[in-house]
């Protein structure tokens, strides 16, 4: 029967859950097509429709609703990762080492040193401005991936690009978490904690990717249908993903561990390559418009010097490194001249580690925080149009306008 009137209005609606997440995946369908006609990535449609119906603008999408959502984030960010731990095939990595280990230690060196005394010179404390030097070096895997796919692009750029920015990312949660364990004991955390927590979570992260990744790669070995191959490796991400949560350990470690396990240790889940990225699309787009909703316009009047000398020095200190390593190992000037800029975009590594230094030190957590989230707002929104941009300028990328 029809409630009663007094009880519940017939135009007192309260949306189900699942309508904004239908209503993100349109939206955001809709608005990478208008940044094609546009000759932008179809990343960045998905993340300015998510500004422009996110709380920042109309608010159609509301700050609890993105909140409430954060599952989905927690899949796209596992599957991302996943994907790109499977460039470090044995063979490949084998191949390619060398190359890659000077060119992530370049960057890394050059925006850690340039980020952290920058800030210092503008007035920033040693400790909070180390820390931001470390959060610079994380690249934005997601929207290079995507734009990388979307351009159908491969070659030797294409390659470094890829792998760089998965070791980037190692890179920047191993240093984070040490330094910020470091840091922590002056400020009175008991020294056997701060100590034992970086081993404890990236060594947790290790052994549940590799676990699961050992798992799934076995059960494999015994499947022939790609229905069963497709559950098994989504089941096998989740998995993953929530194992990391629960025992307060790195998602997106894991899941990159997860990845490159898999890839190593069973063949069978290329056979369903094509396919599994038809269930990714959706997700990752609902994942960028949420994204996009979760970006605060409103920090950007008052980025600051400190905000401008992070958003400047981490370009400058990526290109440069990633510059004088190509030049001194004579890599191809496509990689010497475009890999650092390939890899500006910024966002979920980010953000996951300010919300952890939130979580354990708010005074700290205010101080980074409005640095982080005004920055990846421009990182975010440039970024994809500037990693297509070194894509066609090394020739790796086909257009498809």
């Amino acid at each position: 029967m029809f409630p009663a009137m007094g009880e519940h209005s017939l135009f007192d609606l309260t949306l189900h859950d699942l309508a904004p997440v239908g209503a993100v995946m349109l939206l955001g369908l809709l608005g990478g097509k208008l940044a094609r006609l546009a000759h932008l990535p179809k990343v960045s449609g998905y993340l300015i429709t998510g500004i422009v119906i996110g709380p920042s603008v109309f608010g159609l999408i509301s700050t609890e609703i993105v909140q409430g959502l954060r599952l989905v984030n927690d899949i796209a960010l596992g599957m991302i990762m996943f994907a790109i731990g499977g460039v470090f095939e044995f063979n490949h990595i084998k191949s390619v080492g060398q190359r890659i280990f000077w060119l992530t230690l370049g960057q890394t060196v050059g925006v850690v040193l340039l980020v952290t005394t920058g800030l210092y010179v503008v007035g920033m404390e040693l400790y909070p401005s180390l820390l931001l030097g470390m959060i610079a070096i994380a690249t934005a895997p997601a929207a290079t991936l995507l734009v990388i796919r979307e351009f159908s692009a491969s070659g030797e750029y294409t390659d470094a690009l890829i792998t760089v920015t998965a070791t980037s990312n190692i890179v920047c949660i191993l240093l984070f978490e040490f330094t910020f364990s470091l840091g922590s004991i002056s400020m009175g955390v008991d020294i056997k904690k701060a100590l034992i927590m970086p081993f404890y979570e990236l060594g947790g992260s290790l052994i549940v990717g590799l676990a699961v990744g050992y798992i799934i790669s076995r059960w494999e070995e015994h499947v022939e249908d790609q229905a069963e191959l497709l559950m098994i490796l989504l089941a096998g991400i989740v998995l993953t993903v929530g194992l990391a949560l629960t025992l307060n350990l790195q998602p997106l470690f894991a899941t990159l561990i997860l990845g490159g396990v898999t890839t190593n240790l069973s063949m069978m889940h290329r056979l369903v390559y094509a396919e599994f990225r038809q269930i990714e699309q959706p997700i990752y787009i609902a994942f960028f418009v949420l994204a996009g909703a979760s970006l605060h316009l409103d920090l950007l009047p008052g980025l600051g010097v400190a905000g401008l000398t992070y958003l400047l020095l981490r370009v400058v200190g990526k290109t440069l490194g990633a510059w004088l390593v190509g030049r001194w190992l004579k890599l191809p000037k496509t990689i010497s001249n475009y890999l650092g800029l390939g890899m500006v975009a910024q966002a979920g590594v980010a953000i996951g580690l300010i919300d952890y230094v939130n979580r354990m030190d708010r005074e700290l957590g205010a101080v980074l925080a409005p640095i982080i989230l005004a920055t990846v707002l421009l990182y975010e929104t440039l970024g994809p149009p500037v990693i297509e941009w070194t894509l066609f300028k090394s020739r790796d990328a086909k257009a498809t306008f």
